[in-house]
């Protein structure tokens, strides 16, 4: 029993001396950590700008780095990228602050895809620091920079190139734009230009203390640090598929007659929307500037262009609304008629007189005739027919949002008023923009409610809603004017007999016109029409300036595109047959006129 005792008392001993120093330990620990706190006190309040002033000697402190924001991409309506940013990175090494062994070139290697022979001889050379011209692409960082913090690399650093991509090149180039760092500044065009402030988004800045390796300790964050916005993404109404289409259609029209340039648009006559915007020459956005010239013109809202025989459609709309002709008219075309006892008007003056008879609305327009459109304008009267020309936009810009764009125009204070009423009726004295003129036709497609010409689908996370339109003619009129574009090409004996395609009920106009003005030469071919005839899915307008290869006639150059672009916009909406068809469907017969090709 004493043993016990003795045992329990040495256990109560041991016990108390383990609680003293518990006791002890615990005091310890509170005495560092108060300790601890005052030491960081003292740094963060008395002795804080002795410490800052030493972390900006060391550089473990920055005041101007600024936090670049990234540039929004631009889409096309069916999310293919039109430019974007290059998500690759720039390799910099600085071989005196890398391990020097076989072990991390191997790894370094693996992570980049450089050859390990590439790093391990770059390192016995006296050159310290190498950047490798070569991109690294965006999923190889992770592992670049895991490696980069094992082997505490901190001479391994990548950096954002910048570049900017456009991946369908030419075929949309001039309307998108590009952006370019030349020696004496930058330079935008297109909608990098126009949609620069909300592409560019708005730096930030980053002001605290940084580890070793350079990055900003989020616990060390000033409170002048702004964070960088990035740019909003900008989704255009473009259709790759039907861009690139055009572009192809047009490219080929331009080369094959030797053409200044030429434009090809396709609308939705019901929203406005800009499906396509193809237009040549053009250029390569990522190639030097060196021989480009003009990268920056885009003729199809920056060229001014009289509209030549086309327009006589939207006389005889105009005329047929106000009840000035009706569709059983008709005139008698002897090839030429006088508005003044002192002026003629000729019927295709490029060959000479050309009577066409008795003819009917659908008859004039099916052989374009321009005795009919004089008679036609003359009858709506000068007033009310420059109102309509104001009506359908063609004196203003539209509102696609892109720089540079011009507008069409007359002479207000032309002396000869009733010449220049005659000729404004088959698309002369009067002048407008390929989009300008889309736009007015896009309104025969919807019923005679003309909507905005658009471009701007969604900028950011605002959508861009389609303007309320303006009611130009009636409902039937705009029916009746185009039915008679289809025996444009329905006829044997229209323009456009040429330009059917089997199963389908097309409408169509085709136009030549002569410039005008001093230093102008030649002749601008032109051609629009709508797919299908009825309810149609698009309308589209072709025009090539100065052709100089033989043909000029709208027919000849500017029909053939419209038929590809057509074939196209079928494919592409699964439009369905809209008439049986014939084994002879797409043949016209061979007539005098239609060989001839007339305007």
């Amino acid at each position: 029993m004493a043993w016990d005792k003795r045992l329990r008392f040495k256990d109560l001993s041991q016990l108390t001396n383990n609680s003293t120093g518990f006791t002890w330990a615990a005091a310890g620990m509170g005495g560092l950590f108060l300790l601890t706190a005052y030491s960081q006190v003292k740094l963060q309040t008395w002795e804080r700008s002795k410490t800052l002033d030493l972390a900006r000697k060391s550089k473990r402190y920055d005041l101007t780095y600024t936090d670049v924001a990234r540039r929004g991409s631009i889409y096309t309506s069916d999310n293919k990228p039109l430019a974007q940013d290059d998500d690759s990175y720039s390799l910099t090494i600085n071989f005196d602050k890398v391990p020097h062994s076989d072990a991390f070139f191997m790894e370094l290697a693996e992570a980049t895809g450089i050859p390990a022979s590439d790093f391990s001889s770059l390192s016995e050379t006296p050159k310290q620091t190498k950047t490798w011209l070569d991109p690294v692409p965006f999923n190889r960082r992770p592992a670049i920079l895991a490696l980069k913090t094992r082997w505490r690399a901190d001479g391994l650093s990548l950096k954002v190139t910048g570049e900017r991509t456009y991946p369908l090149g030419g075929a949309a180039s001039c309307l998108v734009g590009v952006i370019r760092n030349y020696k004496e500044g930058r330079v935008l065009t297109g909608l990098e230009r126009s949609m620069n402030t909300q592409l560019s988004g708005a730096n930030g800045v980053k002001v605290g203390l940084t580890d070793r390796t350079g990055a900003f300790l989020p616990m060390r964050m000033e409170a002048g640090s702004i964070p960088k916005t990035d740019g909003k993404d900008v989704v255009v109404t473009i259709d790759s598929d039907l861009q690139a289409y055009a572009c192809e259609a047009i490219k080929a029209a331009v080369d094959a007659n030797k053409a200044d340039n030429g434009v090809a648009l396709v609308m939705n006559p019901k929203t406005g929307e800009i499906l396509a915007m193809a237009n040549w020459p053009s250029f390569e956005p990522n190639a030097s500037a060196g021989s480009q010239g003009k990268f920056g013109y885009n003729p199809a809202y920056m060229a001014q262009l009289e509209p030549g025989s086309t327009f006589k459609i939207l006389t005889l709309a105009k005329a047929l609304d106000e009840g000035k002709v009706s569709m059983h008219d008709a005139i008698d075309c002897q090839g030429e008629w006088h508005p003044t006892p002192s002026t003629t008007i000729h019927c295709d003056s490029h060959h000479g007189n050309r009577a066409h008879g008795t003819v009917t609305p659908k008859d004039a327009i099916a052989r374009s005739c321009n005795v009919s459109a004089a008679i036609w304008a003359t009858r709506i009267g000068r007033p009310d027919f420059l109102q309509y020309i104001r009506d359908l936009g063609l004196t203003r810009r539209s509102t696609l949002h892109v720089p540079g764009e011009l507008h069409g125009g007359l002479n207000y204070n032309e002396p000869a008023h009733q010449l220049q009423l005659a000729t404004f009726g088959f698309g002369q004295s009067v002048t407008c923009t390929p989009v300008g003129l889309i736009g007015a036709f896009g309104m025969l497609g919807n019923n005679g409610l003309r909507v905005e010409p658009r471009l701007l689908s969604r900028v950011g996370s605002h959508v861009m809603g389609t303007a309320p339109g303006k009611q130009i003619i009636k409902p039937e009129t705009a029916k009746e004017v185009i039915d008679c574009m289809t025996a444009v090409i329905e006829s044997d004996e229209g323009t456009g007999a040429k330009l059917r395609i089997p199963g389908y009920k097309l409408a169509g106009k085709t136009g030549t016109a002569e410039k005008v003005g001093k230093n102008e030469k030649g002749y601008v071919a032109n051609f629009v029409g709508f797919v299908p005839a009825q309810n149609p899915k698009a309308v589209i307008l072709v025009m090539v300036n100065n052709p100089t290869n033989g043909l000029y006639y709208g027919a000849a150059v500017a029909g053939p595109v419209f038929q590809q672009i057509a074939k196209a916009v079928i494919r592409h909406f699964n439009i369905p047959p809209t008439e049986p068809i014939k084994p002879s469907a797409g043949f016209a017969k061979p007539t005098k006129k239609n060989t001839e090709l007339i305007d």
